[in-house]
């Protein structure tokens, strides 16, 4: 992959607005200083995704992810570094004069980006078979055009057609030397276990581009035009590092923007019911593209809405299909309606029948509440004055009541259904209550799940924390750190005295840079937490070379937990709640020196403690072993740490402590 040019990548830095780019995900709202919004990579009911305009990064206290835009897009869109460039290169209308590829470096491609290279390839070529072939337009468009779609439509969408011949793909993509291996992976292709040559997967069906939410083409879904029975109507590309179907809805990428804006998310089942509704002006659509609803889809709308319409068949698939949703959505913290479309229509028939107005018109008067479906079709073609008939209709509606995650939210439900099914609100809570045992038995199996998988995936500094003594050290540790990323450029004067001299004149004293006076204090001490001590070597280092600390290259550091540290310190009050509590008077708008050198007394407090502690318990040993020499010696040895200590502690003021447990960071 050709390397894009220091001055460029800088250029792009520069660029970058971080709201502007994250609101293209989720929706931030500005709260202080900072913009926040529900964690796109964790399930929560308050916003703990917070995005720093000032700093141009975010940081997110569900997961511990964080960093600027360029960590964001990888996290979240599983770009690679030079493709998170890129695309923010293109949002800004940067150019990208990439330097001459050596070898090496087409060597080294990224395999997920050949992936990406050849899906568009394929796109193109499916597009080109559909209009420019004879039998693409006899076969393929003919089939759209009856379908109603116009122009601007097919070509809105990269629809296209794959021909019956049974090696065309195959020896188009051969003749462009792509790798059979990605071919085969991303299902475009098979190979025939008795000749071994290369067969189309897709031979003889209309092609329908699906892309992820940038816009990429991830993958494809076929559908057959022809009579066979031997295959089935649709297939779909299979899974590959670039295509997850439960993460993926169709239309997304079209249909983002509509979403965010109508604050409404309509979502089908196929392919064409997105297209049409999006011709006929309905651009806030998605499908789940015949896959049951999952909760990264749900996961998914819910960066750009928590409202959703679900628009499904009314065949019993459809009402299941539907009945499931509910439930996902609803233990998701989304609000979910239901419209079940007249006559055995799909969105796709309606719209063609009734025009854009009149599917408008019906999404405005039939569309039911997550409730009022679930009693509609609880109570279809029963005898609702059976008592087994209402009690089942109670049951029903109390087990998607339990998913509601809000208390006082599931209580007004509750209250409603009450009402509306003529028995005591009392009696209904203890439906729900009863449904909320099994609910959380299975939250409960979920949780132990997702905490051994955050086990897993900790990052060192997590990990490493084994005793609390440790994680007493590790606060001071880290207030340090905060100090030096936040306040590196800060100087102060080397010593102290009067303002001005005898003669009233006023007198200068010289100033030292802050990093100088932690290296001087902090350079022969080693950090207990290793990712804070190999975080805080690579700052003294830098400082010490250019005296200045460059910080964007700690966001984009290789190791991932120095990256979450980096952006944990930056997104961090510049100091901790014990300088808030204790020392109100002292921050970095008033005098520097002090809240510096009370970062580092508090720390060498610590560590002469737990020195102290190590001396003890030597001591203790060297006595039940009538060791006198090493008595002697830590005897001494003891007697200097408490001075030591004394000494730290009259700085402190803090002389009455003896053990510092009062200064704790």
């Amino acid at each position: 992959m050709a390397r894009i040019p220091e001055n460029i990548v800088e250029q792009i830095y520069n660029a970058i607005d971080i709201v502007e780019v994250i609101s293209d995900y989720l929706p931030l709202k500005k709260k202080g200083a900072n913009f926040w919004a529900l964690s796109p990579f964790a399930n929560e009911k308050t916003p703990s995704f917070a995005v720093n305009p000032v700093k141009g990064i975010y940081k997110d206290f569900s997961s511990g992810r964080g960093g600027n835009a360029v960590n964001f897009l990888m996290e979240l869109e599983g770009f690679t570094y030079v493709e998170a460039l890129r695309h923010l290169a293109q949002k800004y209308g940067i150019e990208i004069a990439e330097e001459e590829e050596s070898p090496e470096q087409r060597q080294a491609k990224d395999k997920r980006q050949s992936l990406f290279i050849v899906n568009e390839f394929a796109a193109r070529w499916f597009q080109e078979q559909l209009k420019e072939t004879e039998e693409g337009k006899r076969i393929g468009l003919s089939y759209f055009k009856e379908r109603g779609l116009l122009d601007h439509t097919i070509e809105k969408f990269q629809l296209g057609y794959s021909p019956e011949a049974w090696e065309a793909f195959a020896h188009a993509a051969s003749k462009k030397q792509y790798k059979e291996e990605y071919l085969t992976e991303l299902g475009l292709v098979s190979k025939s276990e008795k000749t071994g040559k290369l067969y189309d997967r897709f031979r003889e069906r209309v092609m329908f581009p699906i892309c992820n939410p940038m816009g990429k083409v991830v993958g494809f879904g076929g559908r057959i035009l022809g009579k066979r029975k031997d295959v089935g109507k649709y297939i779909n590309s299979p899974e590959s590092p670039i295509y997850h179907k439960s993460q993926v809805l169709y239309g997304m990428h079209l249909a983002k923007k509509a979403i965010r804006d109508q604050d409404v998310c309509i979502l089908t089942e196929g392919y064409m019911d997105v297209i049409l509704l999006h011709q006929n002006g309905v651009e806030n659509t998605v499908a789940s593209s015949g896959t049951a609803l999952t909760v990264e889809q749900v996961r998914l709308i819910r960066r750009f809405t928590k409202n959703v319409l679900m628009i499904y068949d009314g065949d019993p698939a459809g009402i299941k299909a539907a009945m499931r949703g509910i439930d996902i959505l609803i233990k998701e913290d989304m609000q979910a309606k239901v419209l079940i479309l007249p006559d055995k229509h799909d969105p796709d028939s309606y719209i063609r029948a009734y025009g854009a107005q009149g599917f408008r018109d019906t999404m405005e008067k039939e569309a039911l509440s997550f409730v009022d479906f679930k009693m509609r079709v609880l109570a279809e073609g029963k005898n609702v004055n059976d008592p087994e008939v209402q009690a089942g209709i109670i049951k029903g509606v109390a087990e998607t009541l339990a998913f509601i995650p809000d208390l006082i939210q599931r209580q007004m439900y509750i209250r409603s259904v009450a009402q509306r099914v003529d028995i005591t609100e009392a009696l209904m809570t203890h439906a729900v209550d009863e449904a909320r045992k099994e609910v959380g038995k299975f939250e409960a199996r979920e949780k132990r799940r997702e905490e051994a998988q955050k086990k897993r995936e900790a990052p060192a500094e997590v990990k490493e924390l084994k005793s609390f003594e440790q994680l007493e050290l590790a606060k001071q540790e880290a207030e340090l750190l905060r100090v030096m990323v936040n306040h590196f450029d800060k100087t102060f004067p080397e010593e102290e005295g009067p303002a001005e001299d005898e003669e009233g004149n006023p007198i200068e004293y010289e100033h030292i840079f802050l990093m100088d006076y932690l290296m001087d204090e902090l350079e022969d001490l080693t950090f207990e937490n290793q990712t804070y001590e190999k975080l805080k070597n690579e700052l003294f280092k830098e400082f010490d070379e250019k005296e200045t600390i460059n910080l964007h290259q700690y966001l984009n550091h290789p190791d991932v937990s120095i990256t979450r540290l980096i952006s944990t310190l930056l997104t961090s009050p510049d100091t901790s709640p014990f300088w808030k509590k204790v020392r109100a008077d002292i921050s970095f708008d008033g005098n520097i020196k002090k809240v510096v050198q009370g970062a580092v007394y508090h720390y060498k407090s610590r560590k002469v403690e737990q020195l102290i502690q190590q001396c003890k318990n030597q001591l203790k040993e060297a006595q039940e072993n009538r060791n006198e020499e090493a008595l002697d010696k830590l005897l001494t040895q003891s007697m200097l740490l408490i001075e030591m200590r004394k000494e730290i502690h009259q700085k402190l003021g803090t002389e009455g402590a003896i053990r510092g447990t009062d200064a704790r960071l």
